[in-house]
């Protein structure tokens, strides 16, 4: 996990990241704090990227395929930062997705391998006591067509579909894929009988699973920031990339912010945002969510006292207390907290944000990811947010400029490095 951020003004946008990396191996987790998530996206143009989430997209680290598309890139630009994300797309695409057709079917047997795996036993666990085996095996095709068909149903009418699946039809995915679930299933099920229509249930299901937006497992969000060549302002842009099957890329766009004369400020965490979120809102986003829970438990034991002091007294006055829509009255309260946030918290942060320097952006975007480490490293959860911080100022004039970087190696004794940072 990690903890990202960009802060924005018309002065420029400062993007700061934390260094904690989480390595899984086995049943073990270790976490390093010398992972890189911010880079320069191009060294010639005021435009930076910043990773969280998976640092690796198909087994190949982002750092390299950053890298590779900046000496790529050149002094290229691009009239806007969505164009930038655009492009970097494009190139990903170019080069083959850095991964092959082989392995791109050997990374969705195993999703399914394990997706599987979790419905086989989520249907074992629901089968009833005092069977046959006979009757167990009829039981257990029917419960698990029965989930598959539910879960099936659940994607009529979808319109979260990805950009590259827009064409992609189920007689595609059969071809694809066909015989590898098959493996897949002949694995999963290994001694238990499921006939063809289960199994076509499986390959519809995971067809409409994997041409949506409903990303399970490993992803990545990248974020775009700086300016093109058209924009005054600055902007950032975000997608959220998960992998690739069939030489489609499985991405989606995420969230974008411009500023302008109707949008002074901005401050976008990414990640671990509950620390930020505190900060912006005025309040823990747990203590928001129970304040919502608690009053609407009130309200139900407050009604039903109301309701049992009228019984008898007034019947036709219990019922309707009884029938009223407490929705309502929930919904007002939620509009109400919205509001006060708004009006005492985020607007005047915002405001602020809005009037800070380039050297405040950056040091508040520091702040902020500091403060989220030291939530995590203060409180009995793992510290998933760590190390040094690095941040970055861009702005129109000056570009891209480094506040803090950490290095691997010392400057000093790589001036070479330093004087060929462009030639490379």
């Amino acid at each position: 996990m990690t903890a990202v951020i960009g802060i924005l003004n018309k002065h420029g946008v400062t993007m700061a990241a934390d260094s904690a990396v989480t390595v899984t191996g086995g049943n073990q987790k270790k976490i390093y704090n010398t992972a890189n998530k911010l880079f320069t996206l191009s060294k010639h143009h005021p435009v930076g990227i910043m990773i969280y989430d998976s640092s690796t997209f198909m087994s190949t680290p982002w750092e390299i395929i950053i890298k590779l598309y900046r000496k790529e890139l050149k002094d290229k630009s691009f009239d806007t930062i969505e164009e930038y994300k655009d492009d970097f797309i494009k190139y990903l695409k170019g080069k083959d997705y850095y991964t092959t057709t082989d392995f791109q079917l050997l990374n969705l047997k195993q999703f399914l391998y394990w997706q599987l795996d979790v419905l086989k036993n989520r249907t074992i666990g629901n089968l009833s006591d005092g069977k046959t085996e006979i009757e167990l095996s009829i039981e257990f095709q029917e419960l698990i067509l029965e989930d598959l068909k539910i879960n099936i149903q659940s994607y009529e009418g979808a319109t979260n579909i990805l950009n590259d699946f827009s064409d992609y039809t189920l007689e595609n995915f059969k071809e694809y894929a066909e015989v590898g679930i098959k493996e897949v299933t002949d694995t999963v099920f290994e001694g238990i009988e499921i006939n063809d229509e289960i199994f076509n249930s499986i390959i519809e299901l995971y067809f409409n699973h994997l041409r949506t937006t409903n990303f399970i497992g490993i992803t990545t969000g990248i974020v775009f920031g700086g300016f093109g060549e058209k924009e005054i302002y600055p902007s950032m842009v975000s997608i959220q990339v998960a992998e690739v099957f069939n030489n489609r890329l499985r991405y989606c766009d995420f969230d974008k912010c411009e500023i302008s004369d109707y949008n002074n400020g901005a401050i976008m965490p990414y990640a671990q945002i509950d620390v930020i979120n505190m900060f912006i809102k005025g309040i823990d986003p747990e203590i928001d969510h129970t304040y919502i829970s608690v009053f609407e438990k009130l309200l139900k034991e407050y009604t039903s006292t109301i309701v049992g002091l009228l019984n008898g007294e007034n019947d036709d006055l219990a019922q309707k207390v009884n029938d009223f829509d407490l929705s309502i009255l929930v919904d007002e309260f939620k509009n109400q907290l919205n509001h006060l946030k708004r009006e005492k918290q985020i607007s005047p942060t915002l405001d602020t944000v809005a009037i800070l320097s380039k050297e405040d952006l950056a040091e508040m975007a520091e702040s902020l990811i500091y403060l989220t480490y030291l939530k995590r490293r203060i409180s009995s959860t793992e510290e998933s947010v760590g190390g040094p911080i690095d941040v970055a100022i861009i702005s129109k004039g000056d570009g891209f400029i480094w506040k803090k970087r950490k290095h691997y190696f010392e400057e000093s004794l790589n001036k070479q490095f330093m004087a060929n940072y462009f030639n490379k």
